[in-house]
């Protein structure tokens, strides 16, 4: 995914310690996608040395005041006036330690490993410790987010695991040759609805005389960049063929990669009814056939995939 136009890897996908890792958190309330009260950090630590919960967390849930700059690997914050700060605002520089809302409920902070001087602060039990960044070496890490769901509830954190790989440097006396499918799970949405659209994506290499490992490495989700464009199909003759709902611009900060390489748009279909294209009367009747079609990046190749319909009932 995109955050401001910058690259970063979801948890899922695979990344190394020198890369920006995007480690993100929903938060569900009944059912719904719904922002906490507040989000007062989200700390890192190596899972091997800080084995929870008695590594992590105090006898109220929350984290140990034993903590100490040798254990807390990265914090991140925001700031009072905000739950999570707006993605536009993420530079990728070394004071890049916010909590991020990219959605209802979807919150992301950066883990980025490239930019060396990183740095976050760390107020927990009025320690005020600067943080800077080592999360360097391969393994299993946890991310803790300590949260506020509502007003008159308490603190408590939560923790999650992600992996840093090494780096898979590998020569082969070939290139590598890709074979990427996709198939739109959805094939009908009743208007009104807000759903995912899921792209299924089978990637398969189709050198026989690549080594097995190779083979292996890419089971795992390696898609880069994906966006998906959405067009109304009109079949009357006076309005134009095809009208774009959503652009790729659009949306390339906004898709989900699935750790199977399943690509997740959320599409909110009653928002046609405000569209531009349906005030300006292109868009003609909003229900009817849509086309989706996703792009993405594999490798050195940037992939779109064949136009997938979907009927709006």
């Amino acid at each position: 995914m995109q955050l401001n136009g910058k690259q970063v890897i979801d948890r899922h996908n695979r990344p190394n310690v020198i890369q920006a890792v995007a480690l993100k958190a929903f938060f569900i309330n009944d059912g719904v996608y719904q922002d906490p009260y507040d989000i007062s950090s989200v700390t890192i630590f190596k899972e091997d040395e800080n084995l929870p919960p008695s590594g992590i967390l105090g006898t109220n849930g929350l984290l140990s005041s034993s903590l100490t700059s040798t254990s807390i690997l990265m914090t991140f914050g925001c700031s009072a006036a905000a739950v999570g700060l707006a993605p536009t605002t993420y530079t990728g520089g070394a004071d890049a330690s916010g909590i991020y809302k990219i959605n209802d409920g979807e919150y992301a902070v950066v883990l980025n490993g490239n930019q060396a001087d990183l740095r976050g602060f760390y107020n927990h039990h009025g320690s005020g410790l600067v943080v800077t960044n080592s999360a360097s070496a391969t393994g299993n890490y946890i991310d803790a987010w300590t949260v506020k769901f509502a007003s008159n509830s308490e603190y408590q954190t939560i923790l999650n695991r992600f992996t840093l790989h090494r780096d898979k440097f590998f020569a082969v006396t070939e290139p590598l040759r890709f074979k990427a499918t996709n198939k739109l799970l959805n094939k009908r949405v009743t208007f009104g609805s807000q759903i995912d659209l899921k792209i299924a994506t089978e990637v398969s290499l189709e050198n026989k005389n690549i080594d097995s490992s190779v083979h292996n490495i890419f089971k795992d989700s390696i898609i880069a960049s994906a966006m998906v464009e959405i067009k109304k199909v009109n079949e009357n003759p006076s309005l134009p063929s095809r009208v774009t709902v959503s652009a790729f611009s659009d949306t390339s900060s906004v898709v989900n990669i699935a750790a199977d390489n399943t690509i997740l748009f959320n599409w909110q279909t009653e928002r046609l009814k405000t569209h531009s294209k349906t005030s300006s009367g292109d868009m003609g009747s909003l229900t009817g056939p849509y086309t989706v079609q996703v792009k993405y990046s594999l490798l050195d190749q940037t992939i779109y995939s064949p136009l997938m319909h979907v009927i709006v009932t």
